[in-house]
């Protein structure tokens, strides 16, 4: 049998059982019933049609769980350990009271990338320090909830990798902007909740279709009301009427029905159904040769 996750949930019930208690046989997994069995320490206990489990003998069962399962730590340590909200959980401290640095699930890698083509002062707590990547790096936030910058400064969400790691070609979308730009890890809300602890304008940079906006609106207007925009240039029209329809068509019946709470993007979504296309952001990176006209957010 597969030997699942020792996970907080299963720990409880243990507790439970090591009380005194019997537990239905349903909630028990059954990879750790079947190890319990084997080991001679799980008995069911039948009342009509329901089964419940109890336990033959507590304290080697006690033993058996603090060296299979815990890491040789009590089983109430360990769930005191698992069971807390983790913000400041590091795995060392898991090492040193589990053995295992592993025996919990953490996010090791809670933060977000920055980069600016000009340099930007800002702060970690009271520490000081220059935002001026090289060109081909960006900084990683570790800690977001000390970080600070300028109320000047206007934060520009990056949607796209590729976007991201060329900034400076597209700095002419942005001209007399002091501008951080920011990436998100996917799943991660680390970015939004900086945003929402800050007083600075957060501007959208996304695709310029029906997905990129759910996007938008979903997980970053829904929390920041207007001090948040969609990036919108001015030649968006002409960049859609020669744009992508398969990409239209593909986003087409997941979003046809999407409500538009920024109504301040009512003509965009209007632009793209007019022309059955979508564009992405890419292609606002410039090339050498490229001629691209300033752009603006909407107001």
């Amino acid at each position: 049998m597969d030997k699942g996750r020792f996970t907080p949930s299963v720990a409880k019930k243990l507790l439970r059982m090591l009380a005194g208690e019997t537990v239905p046989s349903s909630s028990l997994p059954r990879w750790l019933a079947g190890e319990l069995e084997g080991e001679g320490l799980l008995i069911p206990v039948t009342h009509g049609s329901r089964v419940s489990y109890r336990l033959t003998n507590v304290d080697v069962c006690r033993k058996f769980i603090c060296d299979t399962y815990t890491s040789g730590t009590s089983l109430e340590r360990w769930l005191e350990v698992a069971d807390g909200e983790h913000a400041t959980l590091e795995r060392s401290m898991l090492v040193q009271e589990t053995g295992n640095s592993k025996s919990i699930k953490l996010r090791t890698f809670c933060g977000f990338l920055v980069n600016s083509y000009e340099p930007i002062e800002a702060w970690m707590g009271d520490e000081a320090f220059l935002i001026a990547p090289s060109d081909g790096v960006a900084l990683f936030i570790q800690q977001p909830d000390v970080f600070r910058i300028p109320s000047d400064v206007v934060v520009v969400g990056v949607e796209n990798g590729e976007n991201f790691r060329h900034i400076r070609r597209q700095k002419h979308l942005f001209d007399g902007w002091k501008v951080l730009f920011v990436s998100r890890y996917p799943r991660s809300s680390d970015l939004r909740d900086w945003l929402i602890s800050i007083p600075n304008p957060y501007i959208h940079f996304g695709d310029f279709d029906l997905a990129g906006i759910h996007i938008y609106q979903s997980e970053f207007y829904k929390y920041l009301g207007d001090r948040a925009s969609f990036f919108v240039p001015e030649d968006v029209e002409e960049r859609l009427s020669r744009g992508n329809a398969r990409l239209y068509d593909a986003q087409y019946l997941k979003y046809r029905n999407m409500t538009l709470t920024d109504m301040r993007l009512n003509a965009l979504v209007q632009l793209i159904h007019r022309y059955k296309k979508g564009y992405e952001q890419e292609g606002y990176i410039r090339c050498v040769r490229c001629d691209v006209s300033d752009s603006a957010p909407i107001d």
